[in-house]
């Protein structure tokens, strides 16, 4: 085997998951052939050529880093017949507007974060995050591949054309980097937050008004006034954007553990593909998921001391204000679902989850 086919091997089992490993080892079979995945092949002139748009872009290691990996597995999985071309946001379509951009093919393959398309499906808000849900990776991958949420996700998806790729796990999100300090949940009074969902709720319920604005302008929002605070993600997540330049007091903790960002296709492109490429984009989709989760949360470790010398004060809200926002947080979900069905079937499919996962008491 030469160093390319080695290379491409690699890159392909890396992205076959553990029950196709333990199906094959059982079998005695290939592990391409139980996946579905064709073998790693010298690589052809490519078939499939697919523009992706990044909500996400330079300055943030999931488009200086993942991205790129993404693309190159797809690449090697598919042995050179599926080539995808990469944009920063922006760069065909305006950031909130991608799923539309998808939908009309303007883009072919969208990486945003599931909130962006409440408008158009509101149980995106739900299925983005709800504070206080799930404390663990595995809990999320459990809630969406096995509990069933990622097949609604894609049913609903699909008629408006989008085939719904999966999700990938963000660190965190719902800290909160402001340009005063903020102890207290009474401290969020007359302040503008850019936030979104039930996070935005009860900072309204507590006088707070909410700002509007995409990732790539939270900086901008933050040092022209527009903003006075902001949600994002995790430590890290604030120090791509350099927000300790304008804002350098932090509070936390997260309030949602994993919030949602998504990858989704034309369906039509999608429909294009052999099921074995199908296969493909699936299985790379599923190791990028996982990749941006732990990449992240390794780096917010690393970060704080950084943000630490640059003059940002951290703080953390009192267990009291917590345990509000929790009470907060189940009366703002439901009247905020409605009696929107999609909504409704999203959070039977949480709540069901949550408290299976809830029977399991700490330390057992």
């Amino acid at each position: 085997m030469n160093k390319i086919e080695d290379k491409r091997l690699a890159g392909s089992l890396k992205a076959i998951n553990r029950r196709h490993l333990m199906k094959a080892a059982a079998t005695g079979g290939s592990v391409f052939a139980v996946a579905g995945v064709p073998a790693p092949a010298q690589a052809q002139r490519a078939q499939f050529r697919f523009r992706m748009q990044s909500f996400l872009g330079p300055g943030n290691f999931e488009w200086e880093d993942l991205v790129p990996r993404f693309v190159r597995r797809v690449r090697e999985m598919s042995g050179g017949r599926i080539e995808i071309q990469a944009f920063p946001p922006g760069a065909l379509i305006p950031t909130f507007e991608m799923l539309d951009g998808v939908i009309n093919r303007v883009v072919d393959i969208g990486y945003g974060a599931q909130v962006y398309w409440r408008g158009r499906f509101p149980m995106c808000l739900f299925t983005w995050g709800i504070p206080f849900a799930f404390q663990t990776v595995d809990q999320y991958d459990y809630l969406w591949h096995e509990a069933g949420l990622n097949k609604l996700v894609d049913d609903t998806f699909q008629t408006a054309g989008v085939k719904f790729i999966g999700p990938i796990w963000s660190d965190e999100w719902g800290a909160t980097q402001s340009r005063r300090e903020i102890k207290r949940l009474t401290d969020f009074r007359g302040l503008k937050v850019r936030s979104f969902g039930i996070a935005a709720e009860i900072w309204k319920h507590f006088g707070a008004s909410i700002v509007t604005v995409p990732g790539e302008e939270i900086y901008t929002a933050l040092a022209t006034g527009v903003a006075d605070a902001a949600n994002w993600g995790s430590p890290y997540g604030f120090a791509q954007l350099k927000l300790e330049e304008v804002a350098k007091f932090y509070l936390g903790p997260p309030l949602i553990w994993s919030d949602i960002e998504d990858v989704f296709m034309n369906k039509a492109a999608w429909d294009g593909l052999p099921g074995e490429l199908q296969q493909v984009i699936l299985m790379a989709q599923r190791v990028w998921a996982l990749e941006r989760y732990s990449l992240a949360s390794f780096e917010s470790a690393r970060v704080v001391g950084r943000l630490r010398q640059a003059g940002v004060t951290f703080n953390t809200m009192v267990p009291e204000d917590l345990e509000t926002m929790r009470r907060l947080t189940l009366e703002f979900t439901d009247r905020l679902a409605g009696n929107d069905p999609g909504s409704r079937a999203a959070l039977r499919i949480i709540r069901d989850t949550q408290a299976v996962f809830g029977l399991r008491p700490p330390g057992i």
